[in-house]
């Protein structure tokens, strides 16, 4: 009997202590582990020493929106595989002209209106690999400070007050020709923003637009007279849509970055072009759930059917003129930070 309860506490003991080793085995690796699976998915490298990168390019220049993401995530990345420079493109909208030393980390961020040759100690990213923050080790990590320490600075100044309200609408290429990259970028329609402005009232109302190419833009205009259209200039668009305190916007990247950096917005309107079951996927690429800001979001639910003819967005004739024609039957919903 000792001898089978010997045998049996034994048996205990050598599975206690294989998976207290399986477990010191997987925390051993993880790092290296990730990082191999970061550099296969993301950066396409395969047989490469990942331990002695020391520089991080960004290159292939694009919209605000991306680009901010892309030095955001260039600058997660660094810290993890121990780089000490990021090397970019110069590019106005980014508004980071000079070289600027992050102390936290010790990472030197440079502009440069060419990149240079690289060597086997560097990595060389294209701007458009925003998309790719989503791995799960990364999640919530941003260094949204070093943009409004350094950002917000070289921007103009302007005034606005608690009783006016900020319309970004999304316009400009999605509404002169068809990409595969935008099918998913379908538009709120006109009477999302009519019944923002039939409800609540505001003292001045203004529209930041790229362009007046989307149809809801002309038909606002028209129908509320004192609605009035900013012109476009995207470091007056950037400063305004940063200080605003009341906002409306659909799907956009540049929206997504601007709203992180608003330290004053207390009311935001957002049309939802999900389902429940995608419903992770705005939360992830808007972040709005994300920002540690407390502020009141207004959310309208699309319909089906109007989801149904929206996508895949292909800029047609019938999708324009169902967003001005378009019956927003629901109402908003409250979500309180």
């Amino acid at each position: 009997m000792v001898k089978i309860m010997i045998i049996f506490l034994l048996i205990i003991l050598i599975k206690f202590l294989n998976k207290c080793m399986s477990k010191k085995f997987v925390k051993i690796n993880k790092k290296n582990l990730i990082k191999k699976v970061l550099l296969s998915k993301l950066f396409k490298f395969t047989n490469r020493n990942i331990n002695n990168i020391s520089i991080l390019f960004i290159n292939d220049t694009t919209r605000f929106g991306n680009y901010f993401i892309s030095v955001n995530n260039a600058i997660i990345y660094c810290e993890f595989l121990g780089c000490k420079r990021i090397i970019i493109e110069f590019n106005n909208n980014i508004y980071i002209k000079n070289k600027i030393f992050l102390k936290e980390n010790n990472i030197t961020i440079e502009p440069k209106e060419t990149l240079y040759s690289k060597g086997n100690n560097s990595i060389t990213l294209r701007a458009r690999f925003f998309y790719h923050n989503g791995f799960s080790f990364f999640k919530n990590k941003n260094k949204l400070g070093i943009y409004k320490k350094l950002l917000l600075r070289n921007l103009p100044k302007v005034q606005t007050h608690p009783n006016e309200l900020h319309i970004y609408i999304r316009s400009g290429d999605i509404f002169l020709i068809h990409r595969d990259y935008i099918g998913g970028y379908y538009q709120p329609p006109f009477c999302f923003y009519a019944k923002i402005l039939d409800i609540f009232k505001f003292s001045k109302v203004f529209i930041i637009s790229e362009d007046k190419i989307n149809p809801v833009i002309p038909k606002l205009l028209k129908k509320y007279s004192y609605i009035k259209k900013k012109n476009n200039n995207i470091k007056l668009d950037i400063s305004y849509l940063t200080n605003s305190y009341n906002l409306v916007a659909g799907k956009s990247t540049f929206f997504s970055s601007i709203i992180k950096l608003n330290d004053k917005v207390k009311f935001f309107w957002e049309y939802d072009f999900y389902t429940t079951l995608s419903r992770p996927y705005l939360d992830f690429h808007h972040g709005f759930y994300k920002n540690s800001i407390y502020y009141t979001i207004y959310k309208m639910n699309s319909s089906i059917n109007y989801r149904k003819i929206m996508l895949p967005w292909t800029n047609s004739l019938n999708q324009r003129k169902r967003m001005v024609e378009e019956k927003c039957m629901n109402n908003f919903d409250i979500i309180r930070h």
